[in-house]
């Protein structure tokens, strides 16, 4: 499979991915049929416009729209979905909360593979710009997300999200520059990350937080 084949696959899948979360994320915070289907686009397309505009690069969702279309499909396909089965008691449950993560894990893993390559593509060499814009590709679209629906963002907050996407980028980096095989390479970096994602999960990992007393 040549590298060319395989990031059209990445990004299909990543699209995709990070368009059933954004959705549904709409969806639980009841947003119409146009707001599903923004907010899947957003999830989706946000990180790749934010890593464009800091790269001083052409949009590449508007360069290249096939990817913004396929997430608009997405969106739409999710809210018909969803709204055949409101009747279910689905938000709460073990196995929704468990799809949702792992298509939010898809989506993180994929994008940081990608964001790395754009990075890389465009001239970028230093190991700490192409982490950067490897981490904002994957978390951007979940930040605009959940400050869309005014929420605080999942990167702050959530069981090892950032954190899952910078290891990841750290280690697509290390293993690139070590000529591992391009396929063996995106593979694992998705599959290092949402498998951190899950465990984080299932364990309730999280970084240490600052708990003050309330005032007397």
């Amino acid at each position: 499979m040549s590298i060319e084949t395989l990031l059209i696959i990445t990004t299909i899948i990543g699209t995709v991915a990070f368009s059933v979360s954004g959705a549904l994320v709409a969806i639980e915070n009841k947003l119409d049929l146009f707001g599903v289907i923004i907010l899947g686009t957003v999830t989706a397309c946000g990180g790749g416009v934010l890593r464009d505009v800091m790269m001083h690069q052409n949009i590449l969702m508007f360069e290249d729209p096939w990817y913004f279309y396929l997430s608009l499909l997405t969106g739409l396909l999710v809210f018909i979905a969803m709204y055949f089965l409101q009747n279910l008691k689905w938000e709460n449950s073990r196995i929704y909360k468990i799809f949702f993560n792992i298509t939010d894990s898809i989506g993180l893993g994929t994008f940081v593979v990608l964001g790395a390559n754009v990075a890389v593509s465009n001239g970028v060499q230093s190991f700490v710009a192409i982490t950067f814009y490897a981490v904002l590709t994957a978390v951007g679209g979940g930040l605009i997300r959940d400050l869309s629906v005014m929420k605080i963002p999942v990167i702050f907050r959530k069981h090892i999200y950032a954190v899952a996407s910078i290891i990841g980028a750290v280690y697509f980096y290390l293993i690139t520059i070590a000529d591992c095989p391009y396929t063996i390479a995106v593979i694992t970096t998705v599959l290092i990350v949402v498998i951190i994602r899950y465990l984080a999960f299932r364990f309730e990992w999280s970084l240490p937080r600052v708990y003050l007393k309330d005032n007397l």
